[in-house]
């Protein structure tokens, strides 16, 4: 009796440890099988789908016989969001949505036809804009890893005016100031759009946009400048 017991014990010792290491590496191969992932990724900088907020900062650019003031009194900022969807591996598309703050600042003691006057010290047209944009993305780096890498975009862009104002701040007549505030006047367009370049690397980026459409429509007053250069910053 005595005898049988051992030899139970002893086998069960020697099926035990048997099993053990084979359930150890049954365990730790069902950890490896369940922690991959079977599905590619189809999100990220270099994938087939990607988007990102952004903002910019252009000055106006180019000739204009309306004489406006330069650097930061003409500039247009610009925040939004934009979608890339991947082509190929070199071709992309982007869809933007974006808000646009335009403004010129008309440089001061110049004689102007009607709507604007003479004798004020200041004289700015601010326009409110939402902005639709479409582009081409080339990309000539084909292994670049998932990063956005270099690209230059082909845009166009357009949208409605949410607001436009006239701002007029001068001397009064009677003494001290006056300011004269026109809000969404005739004179001023009602839509904006054009055509532009993009040219970056990653997050950052140089922008030239060119305004095909009139500011001034139905008026005998040359237009603003129509170019916008600056630079816009990716938030990836």
């Amino acid at each position: 009796m005595r005898l049988q017991v051992e030899k139970r014990f002893w086998g069960l010792l020697v099926v035990g440890l048997l099993a053990g290491p084979a359930a150890r590496a049954q365990q730790v191969l069902l950890q490896t099988d369940v922690a991959t992932d079977t599905l590619p990724p189809r999100t990220g900088p270099n994938r087939r789908y990607f988007g990102h907020l952004y903002g910019s900062i252009g000055l106006a650019a180019g000739p204009s016989e309306l004489e406006i003031k330069s650097g930061f009194s003409s500039l247009e900022v610009q925040a939004g969001g934009r979608l890339k969807r991947r082509l190929g591996p070199y071709l992309a598309f982007n869809a933007d949505l974006r808000y646009a703050y335009l403004r010129y600042g008309l440089a001061p003691d110049v004689a102007r036809p009607a709507p604007f006057g003479a004798g004020f010290d200041s004289q700015t047209i601010t326009y409110h804009q939402l902005q639709g944009e479409a582009s081409l993305r080339l990309n000539p780096e084909r292994r670049r890893g998932n990063t956005v890498g270099r690209y230059l975009d082909l845009l166009a862009y357009g949208g409605p005016t949410l607001a436009a104002n006239y701002t007029a701040v001068g001397p009064s007549p009677s003494g001290g100031r006056r300011e004269v505030v026109e809000h969404q006047p005739a004179y001023l367009a009602r839509w904006q759009g054009g055509v532009g370049l993009r040219l970056g690397s990653n997050s950052l980026a140089l922008v030239g946009r060119y305004r095909l459409s009139e500011l001034l429509p139905g008026t005998s007053l040359p237009e603003p400048p129509r170019w916008v250069l600056g630079v816009e910053l990716g938030w990836f």
